[in-house]
């Protein structure tokens, strides 16, 4: 890299960035208003304080696609939270219980996707890979969210 001397961010140009290599992204997280689930059959935006049963979770890390354990969810794990969800009947399904592989992705959804990549005028990519992204937080009952990249601008696809 050439000799470079970082300037205060209202001074930064374009050829500045592009000398120290910089690329951003923008990653959106919107739940779609579809008929059913991302990666199964199930009725989507069905939402009520009414549950049917109560399920205790605890961490349990999974081994990475690359076959290694995620150093934080050992941690997390070695704290041995207790997470509780309340289900109901009408909502919840295998797949999100851990109990059944997913289904293909839902078209609606891989519609909705690729339309709004168009929208901001960005290049759709050859093919969609789900990657899993681990929560600590106990926020989902798997631990894991499926995400997946389907546009980008052309200069970084």
């Amino acid at each position: 890299m050439p000799e470079f001397k970082f300037k205060p961010f209202n001074e930064m140009r374009e050829e500045d960035y592009r000398t120290v290599g910089f690329k951003s992204g923008l990653e959106i997280h919107q739940q779609l208003l579809t008929s059913k689930k991302l990666f199964c059959r199930c009725p989507a935006g069905m939402y009520s304080d009414q549950y049917n049963a109560e399920i205790l979770r605890h961490m349990r890390p999974t081994l990475s696609e690359l076959g290694e354990y995620d150093g934080t969810a050992l941690m997390e794990f070695k704290t041995r939270k207790e997470i509780i969800y309340r289900i109901s009947r009408e909502t919840v399904c295998t797949y999100e219980m851990d109990d059944t592989p997913p289904f293909e992705i839902n078209d609606e959804a891989l519609d909705i996707a690729f339309g709004l990549g168009m929208l901001y005028g960005s290049s759709m990519v050859d093919e969609v890979h789900i990657a899993r992204k681990q929560y600590l937080d106990g926020s989902i009952p798997t631990d894991f969210n499926g995400q997946q990249l389907f546009a980008s601008t052309e200069e970084y696809l």
